[in-house]
C-alpha cells in the first residue's frame, strides 16, 4: 500500500482548516485508518468528537467508482474521561491540552475487492475531505513483494513529550559520559536507578516514536504488526489519544495508508492514574475497561466460531502470509510469586519450569465477575490453545508463512526473563509462554514477535534439537523504554545475568557505542541501543519447478545525530549488523490435471529428448501425485514422427485421471559438417581430366541421428582448362540428412601441377652473326607440336619437330602429349658473336670495402674492356678482400681461350676502406657526491651507439673529470672514435651534473626548547668539513661557525658546510619548537591556596621545601610560612610562581572550619578557660599556639595553669577583650583548631 495522505477541494479545504485551527474543532478525532483482517480484506475505521455525518467514496485506478455512500456514526460509550485525567496536571504542558471530547463516534467500513485492486478513498466528515489510498493485499498466487513492520512497546501518554527516559549502558558499561557532563543533564537530565544515576536519552519519548514512524512512513510497509503495550494504559484515555495522535492525527497519519494489526499487552489492562489495575472512579474495574477500548479501536468483522474471547487472538491472511495474533495477558491456573513463598528461590541461570502465567495483578475470576469475556488461557486444553493448534495446522498444510506475536516475550535477556520462582523476579514474567514453542516448532511457525522487555533482541530456539526452529524477536523499542539485559543484581551487577541461552543478538550487547571524544562534550557517533523497529521483507522467488519466500529480517534503529552542544542535527535510519536471510520453499496446492492434447518435442544434438511428467499437463501438475506412462519418458531417433502416450494419474493410490497426449517428435538439427581444403598434385603429361570426390574435403561429419547422409559435390570434373589455373577452386558441398536437415559448406581445391617428362631440345648453342643454327625436339613420349616460341613470343605456325634460327634468343615448343595438357620443352639459349678481340687487363685496381667490411674483385674490373669474347674464360687468383686486406695486395689473372691456350697477368689491387665508424652519443645523467669532491668521466657512459665495418681502434674524451663547480650545470664533452683506417667521427654529448650525498651533515639537537632555557645543537657527518655559517630562519647567525651551536629559543635552523673536496653543502632544516613555560599567580582563598588551572603537575613549597604528597592544584595551609607552587606543563616546562606569604590571620579567618575534637569552656570567658581533648586525642607537648585576631601569636602572655595529655588550663585574665584561635598539635602531628571568646 502506498502512502499518498492528502487534504483535498484545494483553497477551498485549506480555508476550512485554518478556521478549524482557529476556533480549536477538527471533525475527525481520528484519521482514517486501516486494518486487515481475515483473508486479505481491509477494514477502514474513523472516529468524531460528534455524531456528525459521514461519507465514504472508493474508485479504482481509472477512476471508476467502486462505492460512494453513508456511514452511520456509532456511539462508543467505552471511551470516556475521569475526573483525574481531566484534572492532570503534566510539568511543562498547558494543563488539559491533550485532552479531547468527552463525545466519542466511530466510523467503519470493510473492503472487501480482489487481491491486488488500487484503492482511493475520500472520506467525508462534517463536510471536510479526508483523502488517501491502498491496495488490497496480494493473493498467495499474485504475490511477488510482501514489507511488513514489527514494533511494540509505544506506550503513549502526554506526559511522553516532555518525558526522556532513563538510558541504560550496555556495552562498553563504563561510557565516556559515566560523570554524567553538565551540559547533559541540562539537556536531558538523568534517573536513579538501583542507586546509580543513569543518563537520559537524547529523544523525549514522543520524539523518539514519531521519528521512528518517519523511518517506517519512508519505508511503505504494506501493514504493521504491534504485539502489546499500544498505550501507556488502555484505561488512561489519554494515552490512545497520544498513539492515534502520532499513528492517525495531527503528528503523523502512517495508519492512513498501511494496516495495522495489533495484539494486547499487560499496559491494555492498565489504568495508571485511574487506579491501576483496580476500579476508576465509575467503578469500572480497569483490565475489562482498558480490554474494551482496545476491542472498539481495533474489532473487525469475523466468523471464526473457535474463537470466542472476541478478538483477543485472531488470524490473519495476506497472500502467502500468516500471522496469529495471541493474548498472553493471562495463564491458568493463576500463579503469583507468593506461590513460591518457603521454597528455595532460583539463582543465577536455574531453571526448573516456566510457571503457568504471566501476571499476578488480576486473577481469571475477577476479570470474570466483573463482566470480562475476552480473557482466555494460552496453556493446553484452554480455548486459545485449542483455536492456536487448529489455525497453525490450517495454515501449514495450505502451505503459508506463519508469523506469531504476542506480548509477554517467551525467551529474554531482560527483566522479565527470568521466571516468577527466580530470586530476581520482577513480575509479569514471559516464561510461561513457552508452554506453546513446541507447537510452533511442529508447525514450521517462522518467527514469533513479542515486546515486553524493550530489549532489542533475537533468539533461536530449536528445543527438540531437529535443526529447525523459530526465532523470537522481542521488538519493544517503539518509543518508550530503553532497558539493558538483566544484571546479576545480588551477584556482580556489572555482569549480565545471560539467563536466555537461546539468545543470538541483542541491542544492548552487541552493538557497541562509539564514541568521539576529542571535543568538549563526548558525542555519540554510533552503535548502541535506541528507538527502532524490525524491517520484515519478503521475496517471491522461482527456481525451476520450486517457489521459495526470501525472508529478510532487518534490525532497524533510529539514531539522533547530535553536535558537541548536544543539539540535534537529525536523526537517521540505520541498520543493527545483525540482519538474517531465509529461503524457505514454498508448497503448493494440488488442483486437477488437465492433459495437453499434443507435445511436439524435439531431438537435441545427442539424438535424444527427454521428458518429465509435468510436460503432458497443461495446469494441474502436483508432485504429490503418482503419474504412470505408457512408454518410457526419453524419446529418440528411432521414435521420430507421432507417438500416442496414455498417462494415468494416481492420489493416494488410486487411478483418478486417464489421458491421452500426442507426441510428436521432430529432428530439426542439421548434420555437422567440418570441412578441409585440399591439394591435388596433376602430371599434365598423363592426366588431362580430374574427378573430385567429397573424401578429400569433408574432416569429420556427424548427426544426431547417425542417418546415412547425403554428400552433393560442386563441381564434379576438371578439364585442361581448370588444371592450369594458379587460383585455388571453389568447391560446394550440401549434407542432408533423412529429415531434410542440410548443411551447406565451402571448401577450396588448390592444383599443382608437375610433368613427369620433359621434351628436350638439341642444337649448338653459339654461332657467329651471319650464320643459321637448326634446333631439334626430343621424343621422351608421344605428342604433336602445336607452337615454337621465343621467349614469351610465338613465333609462326611452325608444327614440326625442327626450326632454324639466325637471331640470338631462348627458344622452346609448346606440345600435346597424346594422354595429357599441353606443356612446353625445355629451353635452350642460342649466341651469335663478332670475330674475337684479345682482352687487356690493366695494371692498377682500386677496391673499396663495404659496409661488412667486406669486397668482391669481379673480372669486369681487371680488364680495359668488357665485355671480352665469350670464347675467353677468366680465372682470378683471389676476388674476396676484407678488412685485413687494407692496403695494395697482387693477384694473378689466368686468361684462357676455347682451343686451350692461356696466359698469366699480375696486376695491383689496393683495398681501401671508406666508411667513417657509426657513432651516436646520448646525454648522461651524472651524480658528484658532494663528500667526495671529484667524478672522474667514462666515454662509454655517453655511447648511444658504436660500430665500424672493420672496428674501432680508439675512443677518446675531452673533458675527464667532473668537480664540484660543474653541479647543476649541463657540460658539453667531445667523443671521438678512431677506426683501423685512421678515420675519425666526432660527436658532442652533454653531461647533466647532479649533486649527491653520501655522507650528509645532519643537524642533532632537542626538537623543543622552553622559553628562558639554552640547548645545544651539533653536526654530525662521517665525513671531514669545516662550517662556513649558521642560520635561524633564514638569517645568519653571528660569528657562528663552530660544529655545536648554543640556542635559547626556537626556530628553524641550518648550517652551511664545506667538505674537504670543496664543495658547500646545505644541511636540512632542524625546527626546534619554542614551548612556553606556565605561567600565572597563586590565588589565596582564605586558608587555601590555588595554583592556576590547566593540565600541569603540581609541587607545593614552604619556605623554599618541597611538601611532600602535595601535588594538587589547591593547598589547605595550616602553617604560616612562604609558599610557592611549581607548575609543569605537558611538554615539561616547568616554572616556579611568586611566592606568597601566610600569616595566622590568612589561615584562620573568619569561615574557618573548627575541630570538633576540642572542647572549650567556659566559652566565652574571662578569667581562665579550660581545653579539654575528646575521644582518643592527645595533645602532643608545648604545642598549644594562641592568635589575636591580627594573628599575632599572644601565648606568652597566657599562663598554664595545669594540663595533662588530653587537657589544658589557661589563665587568660591579661588577654583583651576579643576572639582568639587555638591551635594545637596531636601525638600523632595531626592539627586541631578552636575559637575562643574573652570577655
Amino acid at each position: 500500500m502506498k502512502k499518498h495522505i492528502l487534504f483535498v477541494v484545494g483553497l477551498l479545504i485549506f480555508i476550512v482548516f485554518a478556521s478549524l485551527k482557529i476556533s480549536g474543532v477538527n471533525p475527525f478525532r481520528i484519521y482514517p485508518y486501516l486494518q486487515v483482517y481475515g483473508e486479505g480484506k481491509i477494514q477502514l475505521t474513523w472516529f468524531s468528537s460528534s455524531q456528525t455525518a459521514s461519507s465514504i467514496k472508493l474508485t479504482n485506478a481509472s477512476g471508476s467508482v467502486i462505492y460512494e455512500g453513508e456511514i452511520a456514526a456509532e456511539s462508543v460509550p467505552e471511551i470516556y474521561y475521569t475526573t483525574p485525567e481531566k484534572n492532570q496536571v503534566l510539568e511543562g504542558l498547558e494543563q488539559g491540552s491533550w485532552l479531547g471530547s468527552d463525545q466519542v463516534f466511530r466510523y467503519r467500513y470493510p473492503v472487501d475487492l480482489p487481491a491486488d485492486t488500487k484503492v482511493n478513498y475520500v472520506v467525508t466528515l462534517g463536510g471536510v475531505d479526508y483523502s488517501g489510498d491502498f491496495t488490497m493485499p496480494s493473493s498467495k498466487s499474485s504475490w511477488e513483494k510482501i514489507r511488513f513492520i514489527a514494533l511494540a512497546d509505544s506506550e503513549t501518554d502526554p506526559r511522553g513529550r516532555v518525558t526522556n527516559r532513563a538510558w541504560y549502558p550496555g556495552s562498553p558499561l563504563v561510557r565516556p559520559i559515566t560523570t554524567i557532563p553538565d551540559l547533559w543533564k541540562e539537556k536531558f537530565g538523568t534517573t536513579i536507578e538501583q542507586g546509580l544515576e543513569l543518563p537520559n536519552y537524547f529523544l523525549t519519548e514522543e520524539k523518539g516514536y514519531s521519528e521512528n514512524l518517519k523511518i517506517i512512513n519512508s519505508r511503505d510497509p504494506d501493514f504493521i504488526i504491534m504485539p502489546g503495550d499500544l498505550v501507556q494504559g488502555a484505561g488512561y484515555q489519554p494515552g490512545w489519544d497520544e498513539f492515534f495522535r502520532q499513528n492517525a492525527g495531527e503528528k503523523g497519519a502512517g495508519l492512513s495508508s498501511y494496516a495495522i494489526i495489533p495484539a494486547l499487552g499487560n499496559w491494555e489492562a492498565y489504568g495508571g492514574i485511574n487506579g491501576g489495575y483496580s476500579t476508576n472512579e465509575k467503578g469500572d474495574f480497569v483490565p475489562v475497561l482498558g480490554r474494551k477500548r482496545f476491542h472498539a479501536y481495533f474489532e473487525t468483522p469475523t466468523e471464526d466460531p473457535l474463537q470466542k474471547h472476541r478478538q483477543s487472538y485472531y488470524r490473519v491472511d495476506y497472500g502467502p502470509v500468516t500471522i496469529l495474533t495471541l493474548d498472553s495477558s493471562n495463564g491458568t491456573p493463576d500463579q503469583t510469586a507468593a506461590d513460591f513463598d518457603g521454597q528455595p528461590k532460583l539463582t543465577g541461570k536455574q531453571y526448573t519450569l516456566p510457571g503457568t502465567d504471566t501476571q499476578e495483578n488480576y486473577t481469571q475470576a475477577q476479570y470474570n465477575a466483573a463482566g470480562g469475556n475476552d480473557l482466555s488461557s494460552y496453556g493446553p486444553g484452554s480455548d486459545q490453545y485449542i483455536w492456536l493448534e487448529e489455525n497453525l495446522k490450517n495454515a501449514s498444510e495450505n502451505g503459508q508463512l506463519i508469523f506469531v506475536q504476542y506480548h509477554h516475550i517467551a525467551f529474554s535477556s531482560g527483566e522479565h526473563g527470568v521466571p516468577l520462582n527466580h530470586e530476581l523476579s520482577i513480575g509479569q514474567v514471559g516464561t510461561p509462554m513457552r508452554v506453546i514453542n513446541p507447537m510452533l516448532e511442529e508447525y514450521g511457525v517462522v518467527a514469533v514477535f513479542s515486546g515486553h522487555d524493550e530489549l532489542f533482541e533475537r533468539s533461536f530456539v530449536d528445543e527438540d534439537s531437529d535443526g529447525k526452529g523459530v526465532m523470537y524477536y522481542d521488538v519493544g523499542v517503539a518509543g518508550d523504554g530503553l532497558r539493558g539485559e538483566k544484571r546479576d543484581w545480588f551477584g556482580n551487577p556489572f555482569n549480565t545475568l545471560d539467563y536466555n541461552q537461546y539468545r543470538k543478538w541483542s541491542a544492548d550487547q552487541s552493538s557497541v557505542e562509539e564514541w568521539n571524544t576529542s571535543g568538549a562534550n563526548p558525542v555519540l557517533v554510533d552503535g548502541g541501543k535506541h528507538y527502532g523497529h524490525l524491517e520484515v521483507n519478503l521475496e517471491r522467488s522461482v527456481e525451476g519447478d520450486q517457489e521459495y519466500a526470501l525472508v529478510n529480517f532487518t534490525p532497524v534503529y533510529s539514531f539522533p545525530v547530535v553536535d558537541q552542544n548536544y543539539n540535534l542535527q537529525k536523526v537517521e535510519r540505520r541498520v543493527y549488523k545483525d540482519v538474517v536471510n531465509l529461503k524457505i520453499p514454498l508448497r503448493k496446492t494440488a488442483a486437477t490435471p488437465v492433459f495437453k492434447d499434443a507435445l511436439t518435442l524435439n531431438l537435441d544434438e545427442n539424438g535424444v529428448v527427454s521428458t518429465v511428467a509435468s510436460s503432458y499437463f497443461t495446469s494441474g501438475y502436483s508432485a504429490d501425485y503418482t503419474y504412470q506412462f505408457s512408454r518410457e519418458l526419453a524419446y529418440s531417433c528411432t521414435d521420430l514422427g507421432i507417438k500416442e502416450v496414455e498417462v494415468k494419474v494416481s492420489e493416494a493410490g488410486e487411478v483418478k485421471w486417464t489421458g491421452v497426449v500426442k507426441v510428436t517428435v521432430l529432428d530439426k538439427i542439421a548434420p555437422k559438417v567440418q570441412v578441409k581444403n585440399y591439394t591435388a598434385v596433376i602430371d599434365l603429361v598423363t592426366s588431362k581430366q580430374f574427378e573430385l570426390k567429397a573424401d578429400f574435403f569433408i574432416q569429420n561429419l556427424s548427426d544426431n541421428c547417425a542417418d546415412e547422409l547425403e554428400v552433393v559435390i560442386t563441381p564434379k570434373t576438371l578439364g585442361c582448362g581448370d588444371l592450369t589455373t594458379k587460383t585455388p577452386i571453389k568447391v560446394n558441398l550440401l549434407v542432408k540428412d533423412k529429415s531434410g536437415n542440410a548443411t551447406e559448406s565451402v571448401a577450396y581445391l588448390t592444383i599443382e601441377t608437375t610433368e613427369s617428362k620433359k621434351i628436350s631440345i638439341s642444337g649448338p648453342t653459339k654461332g657467329v652473326k651471319g650464320s643459321t643454327v637448326k634446333l631439334t625436339l626430343g621424343s621422351e613420349f608421344d605428342y604433336t607440336v602445336e607452337a615454337w616460341y621465343k621467349g614469351d613470343e610465338q613465333l609462326s605456325a611452325n608444327t614440326t619437330k625442327e626450326l632454324s634460327v639466325s637471331v640470338a634468343g631462348v627458344y622452346r615448343a609448346k606440345v600435346k602429349p597424346v594422354n595429357g595438357c599441353s606443356v612446353f620443352s625445355n629451353s635452350i639459349d642460342v649466341r651469335f658473336e663478332e670475330a674475337t678481340e684479345t682482352p687487356v687487363t690493366k695494371d692498377k685496381v682500386e677496391l673499396l670495402l663495404d659496409k661488412d667490411g667486406k669486397a668482391t674483385l669481379k673480372p669486369e674490373q681487371v680488364f680495359t674492356k668488357w665485355p671480352i669474347s665469350l670464347e675467353y674464360t677468366v680465372v682470378l687468383s683471389k676476388s674476396s678482400f676484407s678488412c685485413e686486406d687494407l692496403g695494395y695486395q697482387e693477384i694473378t689473372v689466368l686468361i684462357t681461350d676455347d682451343k686451350g691456350n692461356s696466359r698469366e697477368e699480375k696486376i695491383e689491387v689496393r683495398v681501401q676502406d671508406p666508411i667513417f665508424p657509426q657513432l651516436e652519443t646520448k646525454n648522461f645523467e651524472v651524480k658528484l657526491d658532494l663528500s667526495v669532491g671529484e667524478l672522474v668521466l667514462n666515454p662509454e657512459d655517453f655511447i648511444k651507439s658504436l660500430s665500424d665495418n672493420c672496428g674501432i681502434e680508439s675512443l677518446t674524451i675531452n673533458k675527464q673529470k667532473i668537480t664540484c663547480e660543474d653541479v647543476g650545470k649541463n657540460v658539453f664533452i667531445e667523443i671521438i672514435a678512431t677506426d683501423a683506417s685512421r678515420l675519425n667521427t666526432v660527436r658532442l654529448a652533454s653531461a647533466i651534473v647532479k649533486a649527491v650525498n653520501t655522507r650528509p651533515v645532519t643537524v642533532n639537537g632537542p626538537a623543543a626548547i622552553c622559553v628562558g632555557e639554552s640547548q645545544v645543537l651539533t653536526l654530525v657527518s662521517e665525513a671531514d668539513f669545516e662550517v662556513v655559517r649558521w642560520r635561524r630562519n633564514g638569517t645568519e647567525v653571528s660569528e657562528a661557525t663552530g660544529k655545536t651551536l648554543e640556542i635559547k629559543e626556537g626556530g628553524s635552523y641550518h648550517a652551511i658546510v664545506r667538505y674537504a673536496g670543496g664543495c658547500l653543502f646545505e644541511t636540512e632544516k632542524f625546527v626546534v619548537e619554542s614551548l612556553a613555560k606556565p605561567s600565572g599567580e597563586i590565588v589565596v582563598d582564605g586558608n587555601i591556596l590555588k595554583a592556576p588551572e590547566g593540565n600541569y603537575t603540581y609541587q607545593w613549597f614552604r619556605n623554599g621545601e618541597k611538601l611532600t604528597g602535595d601535588s594538587q592544584g589547591t593547598l589547605t595551609v595550616n602553617q604560616m610560612g612562604e609558599f610557592s607552587v611549581e607548575l609543569t606543563n605537558e611538554a615539561g616546562c616547568t616554572t616556579r610562581l611568586a611566592p606568597v606569604t601566610m600569616t595566622i590571620s590568612g589561615i584562620f579567618n573568619p569561615g574557618i572550619l573548627v575541630s570538633e575534637e576540642l572542647k572549650i569552656y567556659p566559652n566565652p570567658a574571662s578569667t581562665q578557660v579550660e581545653i579539654q581533648a575528646l575521644g582518643d586525642l592527645e595533645f602532643a607537648e608545648n604545642s598549644m599556639r594562641i592568635y589575636d585576631p591580627n594573628g599575632k601569636e599572644v601565648s606568652s602572655i597566657v599562663e598554664v595553669i595545669r594540663q595533662s595529655p588530653s587537657s589544658v588550663t589557661l589563665a587568660i585574665s591579661r588577654l583583651a577583650a576579643g576572639t582568639y584561635v587555638i591551635m594545637v598539635e596531636s601525638q600523632d602531628s595531626g592539627v586541631f583548631v578552636g575559637k575562643m571568646i574573652k570577655q
